[in-house]
């Protein structure tokens, strides 16, 4: 049987559509990564991407990026609002180069991060680098292993932070830096500190840290003030060379809080302060050190 040419154009058509692929271009406010995923798919729940960094070119500001399962997504760099989520599997990045996550986002930009296991494999530098956007969240999770910074927040603007239920250890420089010419203000909330050249370093006069059910152990310093002011409750600083210094005018206030097993459990120098409330354990340390003011219970 002869098919007539119009109706052989149309079979063609037909069968052009439905070949087309998924237009791999497209934006969505929600995508998704899985380890058995790759980045020629559309980073749909159905069709996930592979590494972080395809799925934030693919997912539009302030719009949210969802691990499906344990896998290492790679380096990424961030430059806009987002959301990086994963719950009940492990989003590890490895990452033995510089960085593993740059945050470059802009001046109104929140950035969340959420149950991620960042690894320098004792060859990267850096684990979070957060050099600009508006506020940085980063909850539940694991970073380790970097020659420089685990998390470092420096930005030239103005920001606030809040890390929470997050351990950062094995890092040769600082586990937690806290910078700002502008301003830095936040919280570390049950964060855990150890094995660092300093557990949390808080620099510049315009920098405000509140340090709440935390541990610092292990370190060179559990936590150093220079020129910030840092607000230590409920926490357990212990094992480090030295417990709390405060330094360059800083200002360390102590709540609730228990100093104990470091070389030295505290230092005030150049006109810092460190100040005890009632309430503090400062003791079993090889040597105690000189609270600066004791403050009373109101």
């Amino acid at each position: 049987m002869r098919t007539s040419s119009k109706v052989r154009n149309g079979i063609i058509l037909l069968g052009a559509l439905a070949a087309a692929p998924t237009d791999a271009a497209t934006i969505s406010s929600r995508t998704y990564v899985s380890g058995l995923g790759t980045d020629n798919n559309p980073c749909s729940v159905l069709q996930p991407c592979r590494t972080l960094q395809n799925a934030v070119s693919l997912t539009a500001p302030g719009g949210e990026i969802v691990v499906l399962n344990s896998a290492d997504y790679g380096p990424v760099v961030i430059n806009k609002a987002l959301t990086i989520t994963s719950e009940g599997a492990t989003a590890g990045i490895l990452s033995t180069g510089a960085i593993a996550i740059t945050i470059n986002a802009g001046a109104a930009d929140a950035v969340n991060l959420r149950g991620l296991e960042i690894d320098g494999g004792n060859a990267g530098a850096t684990g979070i680098q957060f050099n600009s956007g508006l506020s940085l969240t980063v909850q539940k999770s694991v970073i380790r292993n970097f020659s420089s910074g685990g998390i470092t927040i420096s930005t030239p603007a103005p920001c606030s932070f809040l890390i929470s239920d997050t351990a950062v250890s094995n890092v040769a420089g600082n586990a937690i830096a806290i910078a700002g010419q502008a301003g830095a203000s936040g919280a570390l909330n049950r964060v855990t500190a150890s094995g660092s050249g300093s557990g949390v370093y808080a620099v510049g006069t315009k920098v405000s840290l509140a340090v709440i059910d935390g541990v610092a152990s292990n370190n060179a310093y559990g936590i150093a003030a220079n020129g910030a002011s840092v607000t230590v409750r409920n926490a357990t600083i212990s094992g480090n060379t030295v417990g709390v210094q405060a330094d360059q005018s800083g200002i360390v206030r102590l709540v609730q809080s228990t100093i104990t097993s470091n070389g030295t459990g505290v230092i005030a120098a150049n006109s810092a302060q460190i100040q005890s409330f009632q309430n503090n354990s400062i003791a079993g340390n090889g040597t105690d050190g000189i609270i600066s003011t004791t403050v009373a219970q109101r």
